[in-house]
């Protein structure tokens, strides 16, 4: 059975391309991956996947898809395409950064100034309520 992804529901998960991305926040935004597609079962296509910012910084489609970037502009090419224009929601210690609007939008950028402060940051979106603010919006949740 072909999987199907829905450019309004499917929410893609980008982290950089290169090693230390891949090795570091790839397995960071497969938790963040099992969190939301905990949340969108029952509801058809509302689940998430993880990809590199090489995809989506090549895919026309891309745009329409809600998206939420692991890591730094330093090592993630969507965090650093994203990042100027998105608010931040949070920040500790100027470490760790979650940008998202609270207002509306379907992207968000969490990361902090190293690998263990990117896995924080993941941490507290998830826990404080980010998560299911970012899940709110973009899947029309009341």
């Amino acid at each position: 059975m072909a999987r199907y992804f829905d450019i309004q529901s499917t929410i893609l998960i980008v982290v950089g391309y290169g090693i230390l991305p891949e090795e570091e926040d790839r397995p960071v935004a497969y938790e963040l991956k099992r969190f939301i597609n905990t949340r969108g079962q029952g509801a058809e296509n509302r689940s998430a996947v993880v990809l590199t910012d090489m995809w989506i910084m090549n895919q026309e489609m891309a745009e329409y898809f809600p998206a939420i970037a692991i890591g730094g502009p330093g090592i993630n090419g969507f965090t650093a395409q994203i990042y100027e224009e998105l608010p931040v929601a949070f920040t500790r210690d100027q470490q760790i950064f979650i940008q998202m609007n609270p207002e509306g939008g379907k992207r968000a950028a969490i990361w902090g100034m190293d690998h263990r402060a990117t896995r924080d940051a993941v941490d507290v979106f998830v826990k404080d309520g980010f998560l299911d603010r970012f899940l709110d919006l973009v899947w029309h949740r009341d």
